[in-house]
């Protein structure tokens, strides 16, 4: 039934009683409807294959909106608005070798970690006299498989998989990024929400807009000086300084230029060179987020209806989901990780602790600089039941 309320449906035991009383209005008051009468086995056995039918149709009429729908109907709830779901992206990262002067490595040749994960360059890279008989050059890679985990760090992309005799050394100066998952209901759903509230365009809600439809960004803070004054951070005068944390440099640089106005100044420590749809170059410049990795301990009194399967690994994820949706330069309220606790069925007591690493925790917010942004440490979230 649809109402001004929205959409209610009959669950199993109301399609029992409705087809009970169905039943005893024709028959008699006193026609047996149990579980054991011949009646109540026919009625039990239509009202599973109705509620069945129900809550299709329940989820049908949920799947038309933003903050309901989920999977291929959010996706195309997304196309009304312009939009499409972002898919995994392999990290990429830049690689510096050592070897033959004059040699030239081509793509595609293969490097990785020590742990497997594996890169292929994508340049060819000329190694180039640096004047004392060794070799030199740079060249970009990609990483062989998509997702975060080939986010990989400074100086661990050591192993030649495809080992030629003219190649010395390779390694990466700086950490591979841009690696992320296929983008999840909740990042598509938030997108959706931005794209109704504001186009990407020159103003601020427009850039901030442009910056979150980059495949892998997950967060971003602009510092716009629009004086004619040099800020008191060290911005020009009519300038944006825009922070960023995921995505790749590539591609936040081009939509920096798609979104901000012309003749505006962008500042930073990264600065990469896009070109118009015209052909001309612009040189964008921005920043990344610092990025603060937070651990917890909780320890919780458990009650009956506690499931101590799937119950430690719902609290985490409760606490993963509210500290990672705060604001760059925010503050981790304290007392809303009890919130994430309490959600999970079964809760009788728990006390919780907080802290930047395993061995400072405590019971106190924790406030971020400006142009921080927090996630919670791998494996930094420990839950202890029952004191054990």
């Amino acid at each position: 039934m649809i109402d001004d309320k929205g959409m209610a449906v009959p669950d199993n035991d109301d399609l029992v009683a409705q087809m009970s009383d169905t039943v005893k209005a024709k028959y008699g008051e006193d026609t047996k409807t149990d579980e054991a009468s011949a009646f109540g086995i026919v009625i039990r056995l239509f009202s599973w294959f109705q509620a069945i039918l129900y809550q299709d149709i329940e989820a049908s009429y949920f799947a038309g909106f933003i903050d309901t729908a989920t999977g291929v109907s959010l996706d195309r709830l997304a196309s009304n608005y312009g939009l499409h779901r972002n898919p995994a992206v392999a990290a990429t990262v830049k690689l510096s070798f050592t070897g033959e002067p004059g040699y030239t490595i081509t793509e595609p040749m293969t490097y990785g970690t020590k742990d497997g994960v594996d890169f292929e360059l994508y340049d060819n890279v000329n190694l180039v006299d640096d004047g004392t008989g060794t070799g030199r050059g740079t060249g970009w890679a990609a990483a062989v498989d998509t997702g975060p985990d080939s986010n990989v760090g400074a100086g661990t992309i050591t192993v030649p998989v495809d080992d030629v005799a003219q190649v010395e050394s390779v390694t990466n100066d700086a950490s591979a990024s841009g690696g992320v998952d296929v983008e999840a209901d909740t990042s598509l759903r938030n997108r959706i929400h931005l794209q109704v509230t504001s186009q990407p365009g020159p103003t601020l809600s427009g850039i901030y807009t442009a910056l979150y439809n980059v495949a892998g960004v997950k967060k971003a803070q602009i510092v716009s000086n629009l004086t004619t004054e040099t800020d008191d951070q060290g911005n020009p005068p009519k300038s944006l300084h825009i922070y960023v944390l995921g995505g790749t440099q590539q591609a936040i640089a081009a939509a920096i230029l798609d979104s901000i106005g012309a003749g505006i100044q962008t500042v930073g420590g990264i600065s990469l060179q896009v070109d118009d749809i015209g052909g001309h170059p612009h040189q964008i410049s921005f920043d990344t987020a610092a990025e603060v990795a937070l651990h917890a301990s909780v320890t919780i009194q458990a009650a009956d209806e506690f499931d101590p399967t799937n119950g430690p690994d719902a609290m985490k994820q409760g606490i993963t989901n509210y500290v990672e949706s705060v604001e760059m330069g925010g503050k981790v309220v304290y007392t809303k990780l009890f919130q994430a606790i309490y959600n999970v069925p079964g809760i009788a007591s728990a006390t919780v602790k907080l802290g930047k690493s395993a061995d400072s925790l405590g019971a106190s917010d924790i406030q971020l600089d400006e142009f921080e942004t927090v996630v919670m440490a791998d494996g930094g979230i420990e839950v202890v039941v029952d004191g054990q």
